[in-house]
């Protein structure tokens, strides 16, 4: 077996032969929602007063937040790489 047909062979495990991993896990919110409910239902005190779908619906929002603070966090970084330019 050459080292192309191990590599090919650990992309298809990885893949479940030859599947796309986004067909396998969703798109990248679903994932971080996925996370970020697998965190909450491990939190007692948030799973036993939260109805499931509160959970979901909670864990949507950290998500729409944490992506709009990791927006803030890049445009700043490219205004401060930009102004480091300009000088």
């Amino acid at each position: 077996m050459t080292t192309d047909d191990n590599l090919f062979k650990i992309l298809e495990s990885f893949t479940q032969g030859g599947t796309p991993l986004p067909a396998l896990v969703g798109n990248k919110l679903e994932a971080q929602v996925t996370i970020l409910v697998a965190g909450m239902l491990a939190n007692e005190s948030v799973s036993a007063t939260l109805e499931p779908v509160d959970i979901v619906d909670a864990a949507i929002n950290y998500a729409n937040i944490i992506q709009e603070r990791l927006g803030l966090y890049q445009n700043a970084k490219v205004h401060s790489l930009e102004r480091l330019f300009d000088k």
